[in-house]
C-alpha cells in the first residue's frame, strides 16, 4: 500500500500521475475516483478537507480499490493491474510506501497479536498527532527522547516514550495504566504498567511500525480489551520486519 502527503500541491501532483497511469479516463471522472481513494465522497469534501495551511501535513492512506470501483461507477472497464505502490516506484512526489518486502508474511491472528498491534498503533497515532514527530525521514520534534500522554478509545489512560533509534527509525514504547516513567525504560514489562509494548517506526524506506512483539506484556484481564479496539495507522503500515 502506499500514502500521500495530505497537501493540496501533492495532490495535484498525484493526479498528475494518475493521468499517465489511465489516459482514457476523462480528467473530471479521475479527480473523484482520486478523492474516493482518498476516503472522501466528492472532490468537492476533498477540497474542503484541503482548506487551510499547507504546513506540518500529515500523510494519508491511498486505497487503490476504492479508486478502481469508482471508475468502474463512471463506466470504465475494471482495471485490476494498477496499484498506488507503483506511484513509489516511479518516484511520485510526496507519494510513500507503507509496505515492506515481507509484510504479506505478517498477520495479527490471536488475541496477543492483535493487542500488541493495537496498542502500538495507539501511541504511533498519538505521537503524530501531538506532533512529536512526523512520517518524513528525520523530522523529529523532540529532544533525546520524550514521554507523552494519552487515551486509548475505551477511555484507558497510557502513556508513550519515542526516542531516535538511528537511520530515521524512532523507537516506540507505550504502557497501559502507566506507572511514573518506567515506559522509557527498555524491555520494562509489568514494572511500567499493566501492558507495555514497543516497536520501531521505519521512515526512510517507507513508512511502517516494524513487528516486534518480544517485549510485550499485558494482564489477562486487558488483552481481551486491547485486542478488540478499532484502530487504523495514520499514514503508515501496520506490519514490517525488524530491520537489524
Amino acid at each position: 500500500m502506499a500514502a500521500v502527503s495530505f497537501a493540496h500541491a501533492s495532490i495535484v501532483t498525484l493526479k498528475n500521475s494518475l493521468r499517465s497511469e489511465f489516459p482514457d479516463v476523462k480528467s473530471s471522472h479521475l479527480t473523484e475516483a482520486l478523492a474516493s481513494a482518498l476516503g472522501y465522497r466528492t472532490n468537492a469534501a476533498l477540497l474542503a478537507a484541503l482548506s487551510g495551511s499547507e504546513e506540518d501535513r500529515p500523510f494519508v492512506m491511498l486505497d487503490t480499490r476504492r479508486l478502481i470501483d469508482r471508475l468502474q461507477e463512471f463506466g470504465y472497464p475494471r482495471e485490476d493491474g494498477f496499484d498506488f505502490e507503483h506511484l513509489v516506484l516511479t518516484s511520485t512526489p510526496g507519494v510513500i510506501s507503507t509496505t515492506c518486502d515481507s509484510a504479506h508474511d505478517i498477520d495479527y491472528k490471536n488475541e496477543r497479536a492483535k493487542a500488541w498491534r493495537n496498542l502500538i498503533i495507539c501511541a504511533i497515532n498519538a505521537g503524530l498527532t501531538q506532533k512529536l514527530f512526523t512520517l518524513r525521514p528525520g523530522d523529529n520534534r523532540f529532544g533525546n527522547g520524550q514521554l507523552f500522554d494519552f487515551a486509548l478509545p475505551d477511555g484507558m489512560p497510557a502513556r508513550g516514550w519515542v526516542g531516535d533509534a538511528g537511520f530515521s527509525e524512532l523507537t516506540i514504547q507505550a504502557a497501559v495504566n502507566p506507572k511514573g516513567d518506567r515506559v522509557s525504560s527498555s524491555n520494562a514489562g509489568f514494572a511500567a504498567g499493566d501492558a507495555f509494548a514497543s516497536t520501531w517506526l521505519e521512515r526512510e524506506r517507507g513508512a511502517w511500525m516494524q513487528t516486534s512483539m518480544s517485549s510485550f506484556r499485558c494482564r489477562k484481564e486487558l488483552l481481551m480489551k486491547l485486542s478488540a479496539l478499532d484502530v487504523a495507522p495514520l499514514g503508515y503500515g501496520d506490519r514490517g520486519r525488524v530491520i537489524m
